[in-house]
C-alpha cells in the first residue's frame, strides 16, 4: 500500500477545506488535501457571497447591527438549541474573514438582504469576478497545500483514541495517510439521498426537489460521506437539516426560488394555494423562501400554486413590485414573455397561463374548489377589506378577476443537506461521550448545526461564510494541534 506522511490531512476542497489548507500552511504546517472529485471548489464555489457582521461596507452605508444583536437573533431563532460558544466565534470572526478574503482578490459589490425586513449582512460578490474557491485554491497552493483529486475515503484511522489519518483509495489502488490531524471538510450529505432518506425520511429527488446532477445515481458506489467516516469513529450525531426553499421546479429555480425574470411569483398581493385549491398561508410569506417551503412541504404532494391575473401583472409592470431580490442577477436576459414562451416551447407545464379559472384547474390539477376560494378572497376583500383567514396586510390586498390567470407550480427544493457531526468553537469533533476527539476536525456543511432545522434567511451568505469560517478555525487549530505533538 502507497502511503502520505504529513502534518494536517483534509478531506474536501471545497469552501471550507480550501480556506483550512491557506490557515494550516502559512502556519507552517505540511498540508496534504483528498477530494473525491476531479476538480477543486465544491459544488459553490465560495456561493455568491458571505454573511457577515460589523464590516466596513456595513460601516460605511449605516447599517449598525452589532454581534451581540446577532447573537440575540439567532439564538432565539433556534430556541437556544445550538452550540451558542460556535455560533458566537462564527460571528465575531465573520468580519475579519471579509477583510481577509478582499485580501486575496475576492471583489465584494453590494450588501444584500434577502427580502423586505432581513438584514443586510450578506456580502454580495461583484458579477462576473472570479469565483471565491478559484482565488482560494491559488493562495493555499503558494502556502504549500498539495491536492488530491479522485481520491475517497474508506475509513479514519483511530489509535489511542486519537485520529492519526485515514485510509484512500484513488485510480492506483489504496493510500494510507498518516496524519497529525484531520479535517473533514467534504461538503455534507446533500448527494446522498439514501442517507438523507434514512436520516430524515425524506427522499432528495422526490419528497423534495434538487440541482441536475446534485445526486449520487448509484450509492452503492458512492464514497462515504464525511460525516459516516466520522460516525464510524466515535463521533457525535447531530440532526440532519435540509437547506431548502419554496421554488418552481427545475429547470426555474432562480433567487428566491423564482427565475429572475418572474419575480411576479413572489408577490404578496398573489394568491396562493394547494392541490385542493385552498389557500394555506398568507401569501405576504412569501418573501421568505425558507419558511414557504415549509407550509409547502406539509401540503398534498408537497405542491403549491401562486396565482395572479393580469391586473396585477400590469401594475407589477408599470408601478413596481414590493418584493425585489436587491443586487441578485441570474440567468439570461430573455424578457418575462420570452421566458415563458421558452418554457412552454420546451414542454413544461410548471409555469402556466389561462383564460379562465376552469381552464388552470385542467392545466395544472387543482381542484375545482379554487374558484369557490378566490370568489370567497374577492368577497372578502370587497366586502370587509380584509383577509379573515390569515390577517393579510390590507395593503396587499386586491381581487383576483382574470380575464388571463398566471400561475406557477412550487415545491420544496434543495440547496444541500447539512449537519451530522458536532463541533466546538475550535472546530474539533465531539464524539459521543461529549470529548472531543483529539486530531480530528470539521467544518463546513458537515458540521453546520448551528440553524436548528430552518437555514436563517434574515441572515443570507450563512452557509458560505460558516464553511470560510469554520474551514479557517479548523486550519489554524489542526496546525497548532500538530505543532504541539511535536513539542
Amino acid at each position: 500500500m502507497r502511503s502520505v506522511i504529513t502534518d494536517v490531512a483534509i478531506i474536501g476542497a471545497g469552501a471550507a477545506g480550501i480556506p483550512a489548507a491557506i490557515e494550516a500552511g502559512l502556519a507552517g504546517a505540511a498540508v496534504d488535501v483528498f477530494e473525491q472529485s476531479d476538480h477543486t471548489g465544491g459544488s459553490c464555489n465560495g456561493g455568491n457571497g458571505v454573511f457577515a457582521v460589523g464590516t466596513a461596507m456595513q460601516k460605511e452605508k449605516q447599517f449598525t447591527y452589532t454581534k451581540k444583536e446577532i447573537l440575540s437573533y439567532w439564538m432565539n431563532y433556534t430556541h437556544n438549541m445550538v452550540d451558542i460558544r460556535l455560533v458566537s466565534e462564527f460571528i465575531n470572526r465573520s468580519a475579519a474573514t471579509v477583510e481577509w478574503l478582499k485580501g486575496y482578490g475576492v471583489e465584494f459589490s453590494d450588501l444584500v438582504a434577502y427580502y423586505p425586513g432581513a438584514m443586510h449582512v450578506w456580502h454580495f460578490r461583484r458579477d462576473g469576478s472570479p469565483f471565491i474557491t478559484d482565488l482560494l485554491k491559488a493562495v493555499s497552493d503558494k502556502a504549500g497545500a498539495k491536492y488530491h483529486l479522485n481520491t475517497a475515503v474508506k475509513n479514519l484511522i483511530i489509535k489511542d483514541g486519537r485520529c492519526v489519518g485515514f485510509i484512500g483509495e484513488d485510480s492506483e489502488g489504496e493510500i494510507e495517510v498518516s496524519a497529525k490531524a484531520v479535517i473533514i471538510a467534504s461538503g455534507g450529505a446533500g448527494k446522498r439521498a439514501d442517507f438523507v432518506k434514512e436520516q430524515t425520511g425524506c427522499e432528495l429527488g422526490k419528497d423534495i426537489t434538487v440541482f441536475p446532477g446534485m445526486l449520487y445515481e448509484d450509492a452503492a458506489t458512492a464514497p462515504k460521506l464525511g460525516i459516516e467516516l466520522a460516525w464510524e469513529a466515535g463521533a457525535a450525531h447531530t440532526k440532519l437539516m435540509i437547506d431548502s426553499f419554496a421554488s418552481i421546479p427545475d429547470p426555474n429555480f432562480g433567487p428566491g426560488g423564482v427565475p429572475a425574470q418572474l419575480p411576479w411569483f413572489r408577490q404578496p398581493q398573489n394568491i396562493c394555494v394547494n392541490l385542493h385549491g385552498e389557500r394555506f398561508i398568507s401569501e405576504a410569506e412569501m418573501k421568505n423562501g425558507a419558511f414557504m417551503g415549509n407550509a409547502i412541504a406539509i401540503q398534498k404532494q408537497s405542491t403549491a400554486f401562486m396565482i395572479f391575473d393580469q391586473a396585477l401583472r400590469d401594475k407589477y409592470d408599470h408601478t413596481g413590485m414590493d418584493y425585489v431580490m436587491g443586487n441578485v442577477h441570474f440567468m439570461d436576459d430573455l424578457t418575462p414573455d420570452e421566458y415563458l414562451k421558452m418554457n412552454w416551447d420546451r414542454g413544461n407545464r410548471d409555469i402556466i397561463v389561462a383564460e379562465t379559472l376552469e381552464e388552470l384547474c385542467e392545466s395544472t390539477g387543482i381542484d375545482r374548489s379554487l374558484i369557490r376560494t378566490v370568489e370567497e378572497y374577492n368577497q372578502a376583500i370587497e366586502a370587509h377589506g380584509n383577509d379573515p383567514i390569515f390577517h393579510k396586510e390590507n395593503e396587499y390586498l386586491q381581487p383576483i378577476k382574470g380575464p388571463i390567470y398566471y400561475c406557477a407550480k412550487f415545491r420544496r427544493h434543495a440547496y444541500g443537506v447539512m449537519g451530522g457531526l458536532r463541533i466546538n468553537h475550535r472546530a474539533e469533533v465531539i464524539s459521543v461521550d461529549g470529548d472531543a476527539i483529539p486530531g480530528l476536525y470539521a467544518a463546513g456543511n458537515d458540521a453546520n448545526a448551528i440553524y436548528g432545522d430552518t437555514y436563517p434567511f434574515s441572515l443570507s451568505g450563512n452557509t458560505s461564510s460558516f464553511a470560510i469560517n469554520t474551514g479557517r478555525i479548523a486550519g489554524e487549530q489542526a496546525a497548532k494541534f500538530a505543532k504541539d505533538l511535536e513539542s
